[in-house]
Formats: structure tokens, C-alpha cells, sequence
């Protein structure tokens, strides 16, 4: 085999090594009080426990404002997870500081940093519970005394350096990361006399030094909100990341919601819609939508319902109506979402989440999905045609094929259930076992020269060990394993964190993993080891360093030859908070 075949080969891999070592074994477990989530991934627990557990105590003490300070500075850190979880406890402070309009920014915001993850129907019921409080007369006049007409402005800011080296076998060595990144997210509230302003603005720019060069700006927010806080009448105008009411994707344009009959709140939106953040707004694509809230008397229970049509140069995209349903109690959550397409005549999404805490150490998380992949729309008709506009393709296709069969064709399905267990043993021992079933329906055949392959299932099953004060006083081991087996391959990956608190501004991450994958059709075995080091480091409470290096080292018998990659990563940045 050609050293320029090998190349091809991994080209797509070398594109994404960098966040693939990047990526730390989560799991999912439980804690206590102001501690606990009921999905939190082990590793982001672990890695701030002790200021968690300081957290937790304020709260428990009632002390909101101390603990807000804490979940907040949490609230910036690296790790996604950990960071989404404080954020959600620093708006539930703000909510038990009588801040209730400030409790609302923050779980606005977290709906919008964190769409999809698992936390978001948890957050999105504190907001309704939150909002239907403020609704009811008696509650308003409560937090009028809080209220405050002084502008506010917060957010925070990043510049990141990314680099990656790369070298297979004897060839020359290759950079398929070098950029430097610099994100902003700001936003700003302010309040009037009748009204209340909400502002959203973040993105950033990459700039790519790399072997590919590519360069980009990003704008994923950038709105104005207004409220008429007598009415309950909501106008948003601008650029928003929302799943709301059937738009996927990055929504331009205007939405306005409206409280009708004392029980529900309708919305009207239209505009555009684009793919990236990337990308700018293009007047082609072209959404509006319908959608109601209902209000119940127990703010546990929401549904949400809409119809929404998205149109690509006149012709219609998509035709849908779905909704979404949620539910929680003092030891369970559940939602549902669904969205059926009427011009395919398909379902194009179902989804079920549910969470359970039984008893006081045990945690239990369920999750069924049904999905079009990618997203059903009449323009996956283009999936691997090249230089073919829409308009062209309808005019080639043969006599008595239909546009949405054409799309339907090259539209796969994703069916996946997941069920994660977290068993808490003792005060310092946790237990997180797991099982994923994943499946990919037969990929369309784009080319009849190339054999596409058969779907794609595969079943992973993980356990995951944490043992807080393992060797220090203050430091966290998380180990564990995990087995997939599936139609193309099977592979073990065994994984050894050791989270370090040098100081209480200064944590150390120590990382090794170790993988073995087999490809079942070619015999093909691939070997990966990956040492990494991570440190966190706040020079004020406001103004993190995040550093990390790594090294990964992968051995693959690619058909008759066999080779190797070595590549070494760095990042370095700075985040400050305002």
C-alpha cells in the first residue's frame, strides 16, 4: 500500500485526533442536596468536589449568596458538564436570593450554552416553575421590592491556542491543528418602566494556521429580547440557537409570544434558518412556525405544541407538527419529544428521557431515540451529488420520481437506548455501570461504483469506579473500562483519571487511556495509548489558565502494511469572566 493511500485513509482521523484526545470518560451518578443532578458525569463531579461540597454546605446553611459565588466561578470552567451543572445552581441561589429575574438570565443562558445535554429538561422546568410563579398577581407584587432598573452586563471571554503535530511511519511530519481562538459571550439586561431588555451576543473568530488554513467566524447569538412585563407579551428579534417549537438550526429573524385565555401562551415566528454558525443568514431558507404553551396548575407538568414549514428556494423543505411533554417529581423526570413530518408523511424524531432516584445512594437514567439522520428535509436530495443545485436535481430525476423520495432515500435512521445505573457505596466510593445500543440503517448508495456498507449496530457496556481521597486527601481517582461490539467492529478502551487539587486555585488532571479496536471484515487490529496532563489555575476568581499536553501513539495493520502515528497536542488559553 501507498504511503499517499494511507494518507487518504486517515485524513478524515487526523481532522478530529485533537478532540478525540480531548475527550475524558463520563458516567453518571448521584450526591446530595445542593450537590446533586440527577445525570452528572463523574468526572466533572470529581474534579471540583471539594468546592461542591463548600457550595453545598453554604446552601444547606442558607448562605445563597457565598454559594452563588462559588457555582458561578464553577460556572466558567473547562469541563462542559461541571460548568452546565454550576451555572444551574448559581441561577437556583439567584432564585432563593428573591433575584428571580436574574434567575431567570441564568437559566435563559443555560438553555442556550448547553441545548440538548442531559440537564436541559431539569432547567428548563426550574425556568417554567420560575416564569409561572412570576405570573401568578401576589407573586409579582413579592419581587417588585427586588427589582432594579440598573443596566447589566455579564459574560465571559476566551482566547485559546490549539496545536497538533502529527508523523506517520517515515513520512514527513504534518500540522493538522494550529489556530488561535478567540470566543466572546455577552449578554446584557436592563429594565424600564413597563419593560424588561434582554441581549444575547456570542461567537468568535478561529484563525487557522494549519496545513488546511481554515479560517472562520462564528455568530451563534445575537438578539434582542423584550418583554412587557404587565402583558407577559415577548418580542425577539435577531439570531438565535433554538430547537423551540421545530426550528433546528440557527434561527434569524423574529418571534413574538403572547399569554391567551389565562392558561397558555401563543407564539408566531418566521424568518431563516442556517445550517452553522458559520453561516451567514440566507433569505433561500426560509421558516415560520406556530406554537403554544400550555400552563398547568402544577408547574411540574408542561406541553409544548407547534406546526412549522421551512421552505428552500420556493420549494418546501419540511412540513411538521410536534411537541413536547415533560414531567418531573421529587425523585423522577420524564419528557418526550416528537416531530412528524406531513410532506414526507414520516416520523422524523421521537424521544423519551427519563431519570429516577431510588432511595438515597441509587440513581437510574433511561434513554430511547428514534431519529432521521441527518435531519429529514427535502434537500438531503443532494446528499453526494457535487454541483448540483436544487432546481437541477427536480429537473434530472426520472419521470415519476417525487423530490421527497429522492431526499427519503438518502435519509438514514438512528435507533439508540441507553441505560445508565449509579450506585453511591459509600461516602468516598461510587459505581457507575452502563449499556448504549446504537444502530445506523443502511446508508443510501450514492455511487454505483461504490459498495456503501450495511447498517451499522453496535452495543457498548462500561463500568466506572470513583474513589474520592483515593491517594492524597484531596484528590479523585476515576477508573473504569468499556466493551463495544458491533456489525463493523469491536473494541475495549480502559481509561485512569487522577484529579489533583494542589491548591484552591490549582488543579491538576493526570489522563491515561488505552484502546484496542478490531475491524470485522478486514481483520484489521488498531492499538491506541494516550498519556495526558490538565491544569486549571484561577490567578483571580474571574481569570482561569487552562493548559494541557498530551501524546497519543496508535498502531494499525491497515490491509497487507502495517504503520504508525505519533502526534503530540497543546492547548493554552485564558477565560475571564465579567
Amino acid at each position: 500500500m501507498t504511503n499517499n493511500t494511507i494518507r487518504n485513509a486517515l485524513g478524515g482521523r487526523l481532522r478530529q485526533l485533537l478532540l478525540y484526545a480531548l475527550i475524558a470518560p463520563t458516567g453518571a451518578g448521584m450526591v446530595n442536596a445542593a450537590e446533586s443532578p440527577t445525570a452528572l458525569a463523574a468526572d466533572s463531579q470529581q474534579d471540583a468536589a471539594v468546592q461542591l461540597k463548600e457550595a453545598a454546605r453554604l446552601y444547606g446553611k442558607k448562605d445563597y449568596a457565598a454559594a452563588a459565588d462559588i457555582y458561578r466561578r464553577l460556572s466558567e470552567g473547562d469541563d462542559p458538564e461541571q460548568a452546565a451543572w454550576a451555572l444551574e445552581l448559581f441561577g437556583a441561589c439567584s432564585e432563593q436570593m428573591g433575584e428571580r429575574y436574574d434567575a431567570l438570565a441564568v437559566y435563559d443562558s443555560w438553555l442556550e450554552r448547553y441545548p440538548g445535554t442531559a440537564g436541559e429538561v431539569r432547567v428548563k422546568q426550574r425556568r417554567d416553575a420560575l416564569l409561572t410563579a412570576i405570573a401568578e398577581p401576589q407573586a409579582a407584587l413579592r419581587v417588585a421590592s427586588a427589582r432594579t432598573d440598573e443596566t447589566t452586563v455579564f459574560g465571559n471571554a476566551s482566547l485559546m491556542y490549539r496545536g497538533m503535530r502529527s508523523k506517520i511511519d517515515n513520512q514527513d511530519a504534518q500540522t493538522p491543528i494550529s489556530s488561535l481562538a478567540g470566543d466572546l459571550d455577552m449578554q446584557m439586561r436592563a429594565r424600564t418602566d413597563a419593560f424588561l431588555w434582554r441581549g444575547r451576543v456570542s461567537g468568535g473568530y478561529l484563525g487557522d494556521q494549519s496545513d488546511r488554513g481554515d479560517s472562520n467566524a462564528r455568530v451563534s447569538n445575537l438578539y434582542l429580547d423584550i418583554i412587557h412585563e404587565a402583558s407577559g407579551a415577548e418580542l425577539t428579534v435577531g439570531r438565535q440557537r433554538t430547537s423551540s417549537y421545530g426550528v433546528y438550526g440557527y434561527f434569524d429573524g423574529a418571534s413574538f409570544s403572547y399569554p391567551v385565555a389565562g392558561f397558555s401562551t401563543v407564539t408566531v415566528m418566521g424568518g431563516t434558518v442556517a445550517n452553522t454558525s458559520e453561516d451567514a443568514p440566507n433569505s433561500d431558507h426560509q421558516v415560520y412556525g406556530l406554537g403554544t404553551e400550555l400552563h398547568f396548575p402544577d408547574p411540574a407538568l408542561r406541553l409544548r405544541l407547534y406546526g412549522v414549514e421551512q421552505t428552500f428556494d420556493g420549494l418546501t423543505e419540511r412540513r411538521a407538527i410536534g411537541g413536547e411533554v415533560s414531567w418531573f417529581n421529587d425523585f423522577s423526570n420524564y419528557l418526550v419529544i416528537a416531530d412528524y413530518d406531513l410532506e414526507f408523511q414520516e416520523t422524523n424524531n421521537l424521544l423519551f428521557n427519563g431519570n429516577w432516584n431510588i432511595g438515597d445512594t441509587t440513581n437510574l437514567a433511561l434513554s430511547l431515540g428514534y431519529q432521521r439522520s441527518p435531519f429529514l428535509s427535502a434537500t438531503n436530495a443532494l446528499i453526494g451529488e457535487y454541483d448540483v443545485s436544487l432546481d437541477q436535481l427536480v429537473e434530472g430525476l426520472d419521470n415519476g420520481t417525487d423530490i421527497y423520495d429522492a431526499a427519503l432515500e438518502r435519509t438514514a435512521v438512528s435507533r439508540y437506548a441507553s441505560l445508565v445505573v449509579s450506585q453511591q457505596l459509600t461516602d468516598r466510593l461510587r459505581m457507575v455501570g452502563e449499556v448504549f445500543y446504537y444502530e445506523l440503517s443502511d446508508l443510501p448508495q450514492y455511487d454505483p461504483t461504490y459498495e456503501t456498507a450495511d447498517s451499522d449496530a453496535n452495543t457498548t457496556w462500561g463500568l466506572q469506579v470513583i474513589l474520592e481521597d483515593a491517594l492524597f486527601s484531596n484528590d479523585s481517582l476515576s477508573t473504569g473500562v468499556r466493551y463495544t461490539t458491533g456489525d463493523v467492529s469491536d473494541g475495549i478502551v480502559v481509561y485512569m483519571d487522577e484529579k489533583l487539587r494542589l491548591a484552591d486555585d490549582f488543579d491538576l488532571v493526570l489522563r491515561l487511556s488505552g484502546a484496542q479496536r478490531t475491524l470485522s471484515d478486514y481483520n484489521q487490529d488498531t492499538y491506541t495509548v494516550r498519556p495526558a496532563v490538565q491544569l486549571y489555575w484561577y490567578l483571580r476568581p474571574d481569570l482561569m489558565l487552562d493548559a494541557e499536553a498530551g501524546y497519543e501513539w496508535m498502531s494499525q495493520d491497515f490491509e497487507s502494511e502495517n504503520f504508525q502515528v505519533q502526534q503530540a497536542y497543546m492547548l493554552l488559553g485564558l477565560r475571564k469572566r465579567f
